[in-house]
């Protein structure tokens, strides 16, 4: 039966679903944009009349709506194909979103780095130290002389 036989054979009536999820997102549009291009056939920008702000659809199906610098909306209605195209574009912002690279001040970075090898010779230290308990051996590790191991005689 098609849907628009429903009401004829029943008093079942059909009705159309518009849904509408905000996803964050804080990169730039045009590269979400591009992205979409080399996945679907169809992308499409909208007049600024249109929307509000830059936007675009994908395969008429769908409308991306940048809302703010750290969201974007996504607009379809609802139906099994248009569904899917909507996980896949919200599985794509997120992808993206993951791979945005961080930056990170370089004097941090030296920061880190230089009280990391700190933590690591404490932990050295205290190994040694629960280890050698000869004096000896501890002295020599300390001034960078080789170590000399005793194993079993004297």
């Amino acid at each position: 039966m098609a849907p628009d036989d429903l009401h004829v054979f029943s008093q079942l009536s059909t009705e159309n679903i518009s849904q509408c999820i905000t996803i964050a997102y804080s990169g730039a549009f045009g590269v979400l944009m591009l992205r979409l291009k080399q996945m679907f056939e169809s992308v499409e920008s909208l007049p600024d009349e249109e929307s509000e702000g830059p936007a675009f659809r994908v395969h008429e199906r769908l409308t991306v709506k940048y809302e703010s610098e750290k969201h974007i909306s996504l607009h379809w209605r609802s139906d099994p194909i248009s569904d899917m195209g909507s996980d896949f574009v919200v599985a794509l912002v997120l992808n993206i979103s993951r791979e945005i690279p961080k930056v990170v001040v370089e004097s941090e970075e030296a920061t880190k780095t230089e009280e990391n090898s700190k933590k690591a010779e404490k932990v050295v230290h205290a190994l040694l130290v629960s280890l050698l308990e000869d004096g000896e051996v501890w002295r020599e590790w300390e001034t960078g002389d080789k170590c000399r191991w005793k194993c079993g005689a004297s």
